[in-house]
């Protein structure tokens, strides 16, 4: 029963500063962030939790409620459904459209915020995996948060948002490739350059395997997603558990299998069921699964490294910002887009939410087999978050600013 009150309580927080922040035309996950970190062990403590064996509370003392293995479960499914949805939305035929602005945006904007992420954590840490990681985690970009700022912007359907949308989509693709090979190279242990091309060959043969059901399997037994309803959304959710499972036995995250099975759920296979089941799966990782998550990353948040490690929060904060703004700027640049615009394509890519958010949960994950401890993985998790944070909120408000440069200019 207990369990109950604690998902109520945290559902109605979320929702009521949801409401809140959605006034103010902020990105919806900055207010179930700032919902997880108040009520959490990090400020007031109201949902209590256990770190490793360490009990954390907040400013009350004894917590009101307790987060419990369930609701970490609930937390992990978050993952999937939000990884999944992220899938769902990206749509990868759109690339061939302006396939060489699209790439220019998305493959700079993603190794320049890396190298950036991995010089910064490198100089404070030397630890190659760790920066490595952090590196990864500020490459990426949310398509859910930017269709939101986007759409609130009214610019979602311009060229500057179409080539946003794009970019987008080829660095998601991109960073969870990479993160594919790290989190293989991790659990094996990368000695030589053998098991590096083994590692790269692993992953290549799950991408393999992931494609050859997403692109064979699905049109077979595409009749299940004939009539809209319960039947197509279970298919559609076993064949994404079918590919993470699969992903997970060979040594490669889950959440890439939850990314590729969203992939291939196309409206080509699933006809007039795929608005059904894209409304469903948003409702579930938006309205219920996601923001567990999203409050349960902020019981790994810690207020004190703005103290402790202030000049690393500053720098990688900065090139964050910096790595976007000259990657995905630079790249959108090249190809031909105008200065303008390839600013202001540099400034919205920075809008990240959910995906560095669940890459700074991977450092949990991983942190034992890199040789970490868990308050030392809660310090990146806590960098990464207050990251995201920053980076999340100046996006709409510089979208903001340019829009208005750029219509005084007219």
């Amino acid at each position: 029963m207990e369990i109950i009150f604690t998902i109520l309580f945290i559902l109605a927080v979320v929702w009521g500063v949801g409401l809140l922040f959605e006034k103010f035309g902020q990105p919806l996950i900055l207010g179930e962030l700032l919902a997880g970190l108040v009520i959490g062990p990090s400020i007031l403590g109201v949902v209590g939790s256990t770190i490793g064996e360490v009990r954390i509370t907040g400013l009350i003392g004894e917590p009101i409620f307790q987060w419990t293995e369930a609701m970490g479960l609930l937390a992990t499914l978050g993952i999937f459904f939000l990884m999944f949805y992220a899938g769902l939305i990206t749509d990868p035929k759109k690339l061939g459209k302006r396939v060489k602005t699209f790439f220019g945006v998305g493959i700079a904007g993603t190794f320049i915020p890396l190298l950036f992420g991995w010089l910064v954590t490198w100089f404070f840490t030397h630890d190659f995996w760790i920066a490595l990681i952090v590196g990864l985690a500020i490459s990426g970009t949310s398509l859910v948060t930017k269709v939101r700022i986007l759409g609130d912007l009214g610019i979602l359907k311009s060229k500057v948002g179409y080539t946003m949308m794009g970019g987008a989509m080829v660095d998601n693709i991109l960073t969870f490739i990479i993160l594919a090979v790290v989190m293989k190279a991790i659990t094996v242990g990368i000695v030589g350059p053998l098991d590096v091309v083994y590692t790269v060959a692993l992953v290549v043969a799950f991408f393999g395997i992931a494609l050859f059901i997403g692109y064979r399997i699905y049109p077979l037994v595409g009749k299940f997603f004939v009539h809209p309803g319960a039947r197509g959304f279970t298919f559609a959710l076993v064949m994404g558990l079918l590919i993470a499972g699969i992903g997970q036995m060979m040594g490669v995250h889950f959440i890439i299998g939850a990314y590729l099975a969203g992939l291939f759920v196309r409206e080509e296979f699933v006809g007039g069921a795929f608005r059904d089941l894209n409304r469903r799966f948003q409702t579930l990782s938006h309205g219920f699964l996601g923001p567990i998550f999203i409050v349960s990353v902020a019981f790994h948040v810690s207020f004190g490294v703005f103290e402790t490690h202030t000049l690393f929060l500053i720098a990688l904060i900065i090139a964050a910002i910096a790595g976007k703004v000259i990657g995905a700027g630079g790249g959108a640049y090249l190809t031909g887009v105008g200065k303008r615009e390839a600013l202001t394509i540099g400034i919205g890519m920075n809008g990240r939410g959910t995906v560095e958010l669940i890459l700074a949960m991977v450092i949990v994950g991983v942190a034992s087999d890199i040789g970490i401890s868990s308050a030392e993985a809660g310090i990146y998790v806590s960098l990464l978050v207050f990251t995201a944070f920053v980076t999340t909120l100046i996006t709409p408000i510089g979208l903001k600013y340019m829009l208005r440069k750029r219509s005084k200019k007219k």
